[in-house]
């Protein structure tokens, strides 16, 4: 069985229905801003199209409980999966599909909630847009407490010095503690290491890291568009999803760097969820 985390510019793409005729027991894994990405802008354009593969293969698709939720998961290993899974919309989601359907036929009153979620969706991308352009500054900031010779290994892909390991494995704890602070619900009581690697806001962390020496490699984000480091944004979100799962479909490779970096540390940190 495969299960693999499909970023939204994967949605409409020849991988995806390849990965999911190939085998019954492959599954798409849908997390809420896939969800969030297909309703947004034009919901009556892109929701319909967005939806389209998947909804050839209804069985074969996986819906995830909000990102909000999964923040506050236990990071227990065994049921890790199963955790993060919404039950009732996976098993109900040709169901959903029935209904869009529907609704691109012209059923009013669904062409009425589309459009409503499609709201929603804006609204939450319109947030995550408004936050971007500091993003450059803070990239700035961590770039500061390298060393010459740590940026260059980190330039040049090389073997991390220790001192640069030390930096970053601090910089993830510092930054998992300070979200877990400031998240309205954050996991229960830790009690084992890996019980925090096992947490959605750590691996998050990880990503975060991953992603911003990404950046710094390649010389900062100074003059990118803030849509862009929106885009960045979600796909940390979703490369950490992929990590608790098979994998990451995705045309971008930015994320794919980011899942496989964020993935490479945590072969040395943790066992495979079931």
């Amino acid at each position: 069985m495969q299960r693999k985390i499909v970023d939204s510019n994967a949605m409409q793409s020849d991988a995806l229905r390849l990965f999911l005729s190939s085998s019954p027991n492959n599954f798409a894994v849908l997390n809420d801003y896939a969800a969030m990405e297909a309703y947004k802008g034009n919901t009556l354009k892109s929701i319909f199209r967005s939806m389209e593969i998947v909804c050839e293969f209804p069985r074969q698709v996986i819906v995830l409980k909000t990102t909000g939720k999964i923040c506050s998961l236990v990071g227990r290993i065994q049921g890790l999966q199963r955790r993060m899974i919404e039950a009732k919309q996976t098993r109900d989601f040709p169901a959903f599909c029935h209904r869009l359907r529907a609704a691109e036929n012209g059923n009013s009153l669904l062409l009425g909630q589309l459009l409503e979620s499609g709201r929603a969706a804006t609204s939450q991308m319109d947030r995550i847009l408004a936050s971007a352009p500091i993003l450059p500054a803070a990239l700035k900031e961590l770039r500061k407490i390298f060393s010459e010779e740590e940026l260059k290994a980190i330039r040049l892909d090389h073997p991390f010095p220790v001192t640069l390991i030390e930096k970053v494995m601090k910089f993830i704890v510092e930054l998992t503690y300070s979200a877990m602070k400031t998240h309205p619900s954050p996991p229960p009581r830790i009690r084992t290491n890996d019980e925090l690697q096992n947490t959605f806001l750590f691996r998050h962390s990880v990503a975060t890291l991953v992603w911003s020496l990404d950046w710094i490699a390649r010389g900062g984000a100074d003059n990118v568009r803030p849509d862009r480091l929106r885009n960045d944004v979600i796909d940390v979100i979703f490369a950490t999803y992929a990590t608790f799962f098979d994998g990451l479909l995705s045309s971008d490779e930015r994320a794919q760097r980011v899942y496989r970096g964020t993935s490479a540390i945590f072969s040395h940190l943790v066992g495979a969820p079931t």
